[in-house]
Order: structure tokens, then C-alpha cells, then sequence
């Protein structure tokens, strides 16, 4: 079965053919695709992959995926063109592969074949990585990927799910009746991961009743770290902060066998 290579090139929006070939890029028959489904609050290990489900439902998805694949509907891409490469996609069966392209994948060095003694110098390569940035399953409609800053640069749109409060979110944020914020901690000394985390604790924060919210705030006083009088945790720093934003993502736990209090660092819901 035939395998492709297309290619997309910057400032243009239409993908390119790029190679069609009976030999097999990625090794298929040992792939296997186990996805945790995203969430920026959860970490995942080397061997682990991310997963968006009904991913061409998605305002991110890409035409060139949700289409059917007709290699005579893309032109061939000029050799010129291929130094203007943002990313290709390798298409085996109902796999789509994504690599980004940038200039450490072009290798323009003088070099010889092992299999022909020859020096070459005016033939520059583009060299394929073993594991993409990002796998299309067309059939199960999942895309596969481990960051998310990679695959935002293919798929744009993907960052807004993991997105950064914005100044103004923030200083509403810390406008919150829970909160006591000292004067000399202004919006600016919030750190970029409480931004993030502020994103996603107004989102909590939103689905909570009243008495949901005081539930929380007693659990995060719980843990100490933060002095919480009249209703009201005292801001001053950065960490006090990220301390209560930790508490209302509730990520603080105690170990049944010893009793010590932790942090959990990544949450997977089970």
C-alpha cells in the first residue's frame, strides 16, 4: 500500500504532495495509541501521550483531515517550496503523522552514502524524527500528541486549552471577596503558571454553589499555609497564591498510611 509525505508551506494554505512511497515511515504494526485525555492539570509520563477526542468537531481541525485523501488534488510541491516547509504529514492507512519542520531538520553539510562513495554538497535533506509532534486516527477521530506547544503550531487554536489569564482576568481574580491582598502584591508579580492556574480555577469557581465554595476554602485552611481569618485568605506573595489556587483545585491530600499532608503535583480523573 502506498504511503504519502505532504507538506505544508508558510504563508500558503493548501497542503502539498510531497512523496508517495511504498516504504514505510513510521512503523505502524508496533504503534500503540493509549491517550490521556487532556488536561492541563494532568502531567504525563515519557511513554505517554495526550488525547483529544472527536477531534473534527474541533474548530482547530484542519480540512486537509476531515476531507477525503486525493493525492491528484495536491500539487506537487517545487523545490523551492521545500525550504519553506512549516510542517509535513505522513499518511499510512487512516494514520495522519505530524512533524514540524524548522531549520534543525535541514542538513545542508557535505556528506557521502555508505552505499555510494561519493561526496555530495549541493543536495540538503530534511530528516524525519521516529515519533511525530502529532497522530491522527481518522478512523477513531482522536488525535494523539505530548505537547501541547508543539501541536498549537500545527493546529492553531489548540493553545486556548491551556490558555493564561489575562491581566485584567487576573486582577479580577484577585478582587475576590476569599482573598486579602496586600498592597505591595500587585498583578505583575503573578507568575506565569498562576496565570494558568487562574484560568482554570475561575472556570471551578464558576460551577460551585455557595456552600460548595466555603467547603473548599476550609479544606485549602486546612493545610496552613496560607492565614485565613474572617473568611479571608492573606495574600502577600506569589506563593500564597499558587497555594490557594492549589487548594481550590483541591490538590492538597493526606496519606492514609502515615498521615502526611501533600501536594499533588498532576491530577488524573479516574
Amino acid at each position: 500500500m502506498a504511503n504519502y509525505i505532504f507538506g505544508k508551506v508558510k504563508r500558503k494554505q493548501k497542503m502539498f504532495r510531497i512523496i508517495e512511497t511504498e516504504t514505510q515511515v513510521y512503523d505502524i504494526a508496533n504503534l500503540v495509541l493509549n491517550g490521556i485525555d487532556y488536561n492541563p492539570a494532568t502531567l504525563i509520563e515519557d511513554e505517554e501521550l495526550y488525547k483529544l477526542t472527536n477531534f473534527s468537531e474541533s474548530d482547530y481541525c484542519l480540512d486537509f483531515l476531515t476531507n477525503e485523501l486525493n493525492t491528484v488534488e495536491h500539487d506537487q510541491i517545487s523545490k523551492e517550496d521545500l525550504k519553506k516547509l512549516s510542517f509535513i504529514c505522513t499518511v499510512q492507512d487512516s494514520l495522519y503523522f505530524f512533524q514540524i519542520i524548522n531549520s534543525t531538520f535541514f542538513i545542508s553539510k557535505k556528506w557521502f552514502s555508505i552505499d555510494e562513495l561519493t561526496l555530495e554538497t549541493e543536495k540538503p535533506i530534511i530528516t524525519i524524527n521516529s515519533f511525530a509532534d502529532a497522530i491522527y486516527d481518522k478512523q477513531q477521530d482522536i488525535l494523539y500528541f505530548k505537547k501541547l506547544t508543539s501541536a498549537q503550531k500545527i493546529f492553531k487554536g489548540m493553545d486556548q486549552l491551556y490558555k493564561e489569564a489575562t491581566e485584567a482576568e487576573s486582577e479580577t481574580f484577585l478582587e475576590n471577596d476569599f482573598l486579602e491582598v496586600s498592597q505591595d502584591f500587585v498583578v505583575a508579580q503573578i507568575s506565569i503558571p498562576n496565570r494558568k492556574r487562574i484560568a482554570l480555577v475561575n472556570e471551578t469557581l464558576n460551577r460551585l454553589s455557595d456552600e460548595e465554595k466555603l467547603a473548599i476554602y476550609n479544606y485549602t485552611n486546612q493545610y496552613g499555609q496560607v492565614v485565613y481569618e474572617n473568611g479571608k485568605f492573606k495574600i502577600e506573595s506569589d506563593d500564597d497564591l499558587k497555594f490557594v489556587l492549589w487548594g481550590i483545585e483541591q490538590r492538597f491530600y493526606t496519606t492514609q498510611v502515615g498521615g502526611e499532608k501533600r501536594v499533588a503535583n498532576s491530577i488524573i480523573s479516574i
